[in-house]
């Protein structure tokens, strides 16, 4: 896509997905459809999706998933790994 904003614009879960997207080598008008659909629930999450933060991080997992699918990887035990994750703050110290 050559609209792209600078990476610098990107907050830490879009440029983690962008990555994970490229390593997908992912191919296809499904595949970049599914591909915006997950860069936008990432700069959401990025961005705070306020009360809808769970279900949009499920609604980006299974999107993953589905690009994964489309990309004919196999092993997406480890990217589902990752991102079953728990995320948040860091522990109160």
């Amino acid at each position: 896509m050559d609209d792209q904003p600078e990476e610098a614009a990107y907050g830490p879960v879009e440029t983690a997905v962008r990555g994970d997207v490229d390593a997908l080598e992912v191919v296809g008008s499904v595949a970049r459809s599914l591909a915006a659909t997950a860069f936008n629930l990432a700069r959401k999450l990025d961005t705070d999706a306020g009360m809808a933060t769970a279900a949009v991080a499920r609604e980006l997992r299974e999107t993953l998933k589905a690009l994964a699918e489309a990309a004919g990887d196999d092993d997406e035990s480890g990217l589902i790994s990752e991102l079953s994750a728990a995320v948040g703050d860091a522990a109160p110290s």
